[in-house]
């Protein structure tokens, strides 16, 4: 494969709200031939009470870390920002269903770990229909390698927001193709899209692909769903075609089994992307139908968008992420005010976010602007201001905080208020390295 092959590589995938994270701390590694202990509960439990005291502490060197990183004993930091938002290195391992990290190490590691996201939401409460505090929020996942060529991830939510759970990610990637360089992932997959629409450490992430057009909701076309994609990942490209469906559970409505009257969707990505480059550069969109609720029953859609990425540096260079999207409806549904069918339409999106790494990677900071045309005379914007850090002294938890004002806060118009959220995420290994 032309590309290089470091032996530190890790990363994780991550999708849908909310975010999930590998767990892995910012901090140095400890050597790699060291046997460790899984955390107990207890402590972490009893730790969540104290960390805020000391969160801008110097961190010490990690004694454990999930997975990928346990195995290869190494710091988040290669791959990532902060977690779960990767930069240049840890998106190429994304972009090649992991098979850039070596099977032999990643054995050393128990595939199998879980991850319990307790979360606020300052809108959300009594008449809501939704927990203002949701301490259920547990999920497992699995990764790594089933054969030679052949990598996989699972993500299973047990609980989420309080409420039952449902498969997140179930797919499997053959990585023997054109020289290794081609991978096929079969499943419910993550579809051709700029990284940061699944892995970012933005509680809400950015709206570009997000408009709501009638009754087609733009933000389900890039949701994770089942289907097909291959990826033609090189030195310095990454180019993905999918052809995709439902993005419900196994069975059931939109599930795996499901191809009748669900959405279908070909899409595509093509970018500059060089591990070794913090910047990425590439054009993604859309070409699909979806059923609404007017005389024929369906509407046939397409977009196309331009992203640009740039990593932040823990020399306070900052980072940036812009993604400008244009969209058209061919037959929209029926407007939910009037009750009669909707006409084709245009219609925008726009995201700007700027990033600041901190405190030596342990804290990084961004603010966002969204604009979004659905078309019919209705614009949105709005803002999103969000902070993740990770905890000294507590290797597998990570905090986030995200302040949304204008039309991003539930409050908009009035009365007009921030809603804040906040997250927590405790990643849990099984065991310790062999």
């Amino acid at each position: 494969m032309d590309v290089p092959s470091p032996t530190w590589l890790v990363a994780t995938n991550v999708a849908s709200a909310p975010n999930q994270a590998l767990g892995c701390p910012s901090e140095r590694a400890a050597e790699t031939t060291r046997r460790v202990r899984v955390l107990p509960w207890a402590t972490a439990v009893a730790g969540v009470l104290l960390l805020l005291s000391g969160l801008f502490v110097t961190p010490r060197p990690s004694q454990a870390m999930p997975t990928f990183a346990q195995a290869y004993g190494i710091p988040c930091s290669r791959c990532h920002t902060i977690v779960p938002l990767l930069n240049s290195y840890g998106r190429y391992v994304q972009n090649t269903g992991y098979s850039a990290l070596d099977r032999k190490v990643l054995a050393r590691a128990f595939p199998i770990w879980l991850d319990e996201e307790p979360s606020f939401d300052s809108t959300a409460g009594a008449g809501t229909g939704e927990p203002r505090i949701a301490l259920g929020n547990l999920a497992f996942h699995a990764t790594g390698y089933l054969a030679q060529d052949v990598t996989y991830h699972f993500q299973e939510w047990v609980w989420s927001g309080n409420y039952g759970g449902f498969v997140d990610s179930f797919w499997a990637s053959y990585n023997n193709l054109l020289h290794r360089d081609g991978h096929l992932f079969v499943g419910l997959i993550e579809n051709p899209q700029p990284s940061p629409y699944s892995q970012t450490f933005d509680i809400d992430g950015v709206a570009a692909s997000g408009t709501v057009v009638g009754e087609h909701d733009w933000g389900a076309t890039y949701s994770n769903r089942w289907g097909s994609k291959f990826a033609y990942v090189t030195k310095s490209l990454d180019a993905e075609a999918a052809y995709l469906y439902g993005n419900g559970d196994f069975g059931g409505n939109a599930g795996a089994t499901d191809f009748g009257a669900v959405e279908k969707t070909f899409q595509y990505k093509v970018a500059y992307a060089h591990p070794n480059v913090p910047v990425e550069v590439g054009v993604f969109g859309s070409v699909g139908t979806v059923p609404v609720s007017t005389g024929n029953g369906i509407d046939s859609y397409n977009s196309q968008a331009l992203y640009v990425e740039l990593d932040p540096s823990t020399n306070y260079r900052p980072g940036l992420l812009l993604v400008g999207q244009d969209e058209h409806d061919g037959n929209p549904g029926v407007s939910a005010i009037t009750g009669n069918p909707l006409t084709a339409t245009g219609s925008q999106g726009l995201s700007a976010e700027i990033f600041e790494s901190l405190f030596h990677g342990a804290v990084v900071v961004s603010a966002q602007h969204n604009f979004n045309n659905a078309g019919f005379g209705q614009v949105a914007n709005g803002n999103a201001f969000n902070v993740g850090f990770n905890f000294p002294h507590f290797q597998y938890l990570r905090g986030y905080v995200e302040a949304l004002t204008g039309g991003e806060s539930a409050l908009s118009p009035n009365p007009g208020g921030p809603e804040w959220k906040g997250l927590l995420i405790f990643a849990l290994p099984l065991r310790s390295v062999r």
